[in-house]
Formats: C-alpha cells, sequence, structure tokens
C-alpha cells in the first residue's frame, strides 16, 4: 500500500517521455526502453569485442535475449554492424550475398561519412563494380525459380576487405538453422576474420544461436579453439523478468502489482519474449496504447485474460504439438499428460527421482516403471524429443513449450 502511495505520488511531478506500447514491451523484437542490463554476460561480449581477431559465439535459448544484449552493446559503443539470418535452406553464398547486400550503405552514401571515416575510392569501386555485375538467372524445375548467382569475383577474401573497410562486425543469426555442410565453411570464414585483424581489428564475425554451447562452430576446425569466445546468455532469472516489467511499466506510467509480475514470469518460464507477449497483452486490453498522463493502476485479475490471449495465440502450434505427444492406448494412467503437468511445476534440470516424487503428490500410485518407459519415449523422435535429457538431468527441449503447458494447466484448474 505503502508503495502504491509513493507511486502515485511520484508520477504527478514527475513529467513522463511518451512511449508507445509497441516501443515498450517488444515479444518479436530486442528491447530497449525495457532493457536490464545483465552485467557478466555484457562484461564477457565487451571483452570479445575489444580484442582484435577474437572471433564471437553467443549461444542460449531462443528467447533467452542474445540479440537483444548484442543490439544494446553495439547501441552503446556505436559500432557498425550488418546483420545475416540464416534459414535451413542457407549456404554459404546465399549468406555472403546477404551481407554483401547489407554493406550497400555504408559503400552507396560514404560521401556523407567524415574523411577520417570515409572509404578509400579503390575499395568503394571495387564494391560498386561487384554489385552492378549481380543479376538473377531464371531456373525452370516445377515453376520458374529467380535464383541469385555469386559471382566468382565475389570471393570471402574480398567480403573480408569489404566489411574491414567498413569498419563492421558481421552478426550471422540462427547458425544452428543452416545445413552441417555449410557450418564448415562459415568456421573457415571466421579463421580468414582471425586472420586478418592486423589489417582489420574493428571487424569480425559474430554468430548467433547455437543452443546448448558454442562447440557446433569449433569443431568445423580445431584452429578455432583459442581464438573464439564463446558466451552462453542463460535464461532470465524470475528477479530479471520482475524488472522487465517494472521497467516498462514505469515507462508507460502503469501499475503492475509484482504479484502480478511475479506470475508473468512464473508463465514466461524464464524467456523474455514470453514476458513481453503477456506485458504487452495486459496493457493492451486495458487500452493502454502509449504512456499515461496519470499514474493507472492494472488489477492483479487482468492477468488471466492475457494468458488466455496469448494461449490462443499460439493454440495450434503447441496443441496439435501437445495432442500429437499426448496420444497412447486406453490405460489406467495418461503417462504423457501426468509426467509433463508435473514437470511445468518444477525448475529446470531435475532428476527423474525427484520427477517421480512429484507427480507421486497428486498420483501417490504412479508406477516408476511408466515414468521411465515414456521418458525415455519423450527423449526421442518418437514423441517429438520434446524432453532431454543432459547427465541425468531432465528438462523441456522447448521452453516454450513448457511455458504453453503451465498456462494451459492454469486454465483447466
Amino acid at each position: 500500500m505503502i508503495k502504491k502511495i509513493l507511486v502515485q505520488i511520484t508520477s504527478l511531478f514527475k513529467k513522463h517521455p511518451i512511449y508507445e506500447l509497441k516501443e515498450v514491451f517488444t515479444p518479436t523484437s530486442s528491447a530497449d526502453i525495457s532493457y536490464i542490463s545483465r552485467s557478466s554476460v555484457e562484461k564477457k561480449l565487451k571483452k570479445a569485442l575489444d580484442i582484435p581477431g577474437k572471433q564471437i559465439v553467443i549461444y542460449g535459448h531462443s528467447g533467452s535475449g542474445k540479440t537483444t544484449i548484442l543490439n544494446h552493446i553495439i547501441k552503446e559503443q556505436n559500432l557498425k554492424a550488418i546483420t545475416s539470418r540464416c534459414t535451413n535452406n542457407s549456404t554459404i553464398d546465399t549468406i555472403i550475398l546477404d551481407a554483401f547486400d547489407s554493406l550497400n550503405p555504408y559503400y552507396t552514401e560514404s560521401t556523407n561519412i567524415s574523411c577520417k571515416e570515409s572509404l578509400t575510392s579503390s575499395i568503394a569501386s571495387e564494391y560498386l563494380g561487384i554489385k552492378s555485375s549481380i543479376s538473377s538467372t531464371s531456373e525452370n524445375s516445377i515453376g520458374e525459380i529467380q535464383k541469385r548467382i555469386l559471382p566468382p569475383q565475389l570471393t570471402i577474401q574480398r567480403l573480408c576487405n569489404f566489411i574491414g573497410s567498413a569498419k563492421a562486425l558481421w552478426i550471422i543469426e540462427d547458425f544452428h538453422k543452416i545445413p552441417e555442410i555449410e557450418k564448415s565453411k562459415i568456421s573457415q570464414m571466421m579463421k580468414l576474420f582471425m586472420d586478418k585483424a592486423t589489417d582489420y581489428p574493428d571487424s569480425k564475425i559474430i554468430v548467433l544461436g547455437a543452443a546448448d554451447n558454442g562447440y557446433e562452430v569449433v569443431q568445423h576446425d580445431t584452429e578455432l579453439n583459442n581464438r573464439i569466445s564463446e558466451i552462453e546468455v542463460p535464461l532470465l532469472t524470475t528477479q530479471e523478468i520482475v524488472q522487465i516489467i517494472e521497467k516498462g511499466a514505469t515507462a508507460l506510467n502503469i501499475d503492475i502489482s509484482n504479484e502480478t509480475a511475479t506470475e508473468i514470469a512464473k508463465y514466461a518460464n524464464c524467456l523474455a519474449t514470453i514476458a513481453h507477449q503477456l506485458a504487452y497483452n495486459l496493457c493492451f486490453n486495458n487500452n493502454i496504447s502509449k504512456t499515461q498522463r496519470k499514474l493507472v493502476t492494472i488489477p492483479n485479475s487482468e492477468l488471466t485474460q492475457a494468458v488466455a490471449d496469448f494461449t490462443s495465440e499460439k493454440q495450434d502450434t503447441y496443441k496439435n504439438l501437445y495432442m500429437k505427444i499426448t496420444q497412447q492406448r486406453e490405460g489406467k494412467y495418461q503417462n504423457v499428460s501426468i509426467i509433463l503437468s508435473a514437470l511445468c511445476k518444477m525448475d529446470d534440470n531435475v532428476t527423474q527421482h525427484a520427477l517421480l516424487t512429484k507427480i507421486q503428490e497428486s498420483t501417490p500410485s504412479y508406477p516408476p516403471g511408466n515414468l521411465s518407459t515414456y521418458l525415455k519415449q519423450l527423449y526421442s523422435p518418437e514423441r517429438e524429443e520434446v524432453l532431454r535429457n543432459n547427465a541425468g538431468r531432465i528438462s523441456f527441449s522447448e521452453p516454450f513449450f513448457k511455458s504453453y503447458i503451465r498456462m494451459l494447466n492454469a486454465q483447466q484448474s
């Protein structure tokens, strides 16, 4: 109560900048206004960026904040960067072409750059010459497909020169999606950037997306072992999620109670993207589209609808997955449902014994043998590998799915 009164008094005398809701809670893009510092990760990243030739691999779960932290540091240090986003169909050629295209502003607008920062006329001319040679050709298969051809003069060495001369970082996102054979080629590109560190100390490749570790890159070239900085971005803590909500609420001049923020953190399962979506839903449902002139309090009860909206938006994807993996022959126990329901109430990386204990709190007669049998299935493609076992520790493979089950259970209870 005292906290609420103090917030209301402060809001009367403090002039708030006006922010749009979509600027504050950003479920599909990097956070800026509601960004919270993660000093340990930021310190490692700043150190790696400062060392010439040191290439960087940033890994962690989708939604853990990898891109947000990187973008924050780039903005804070006023660095230049280009970004290539990978897909399952990406090849080294398409990645090189994408990077080449992204350099366009640095070369076509170089006349607007100060003399100290301007590109040499020779490198700029070389870039524009290659640009003019890139064309499309038609290939007939089932239909007509436009395919861009990588010109022979656009080698990785030349691309390295172009990026280096622009003093830019090259960010390669979703590295884990590309075919294995292409990953080895990216490793070779990173080695080239290392070797060019003397000529271009400000440029390097930053790879994002290797979910469990940075070994996906290093394994393809042993020479990279001591010349790459592998930086893990862990999932957010409950307190960090609460801080995001509080910071966003302050920007919008609204009051979201600590109880509601903590509940959002629980549903978000340590993922910033889900926390942002739930907070966005909460504001949208209460007609909060921008910073309020007077403090507005959002009741705790409004979170129920925000959660229902999130569940509805993911209905097709996660409902189909849940229905598929919970199907089984008639039996005494709905095994998969029981296991997932118990696991989503626990922290990540639990032992099988701890999971059994949790299950038997609500289903005392549940057999240990059933748990062993169905866990093996849930680790395998037979049940879509929705769980994983790392050195005897069990967790959801996809934190988003865990969040969905947690919300689904809350609605059904």
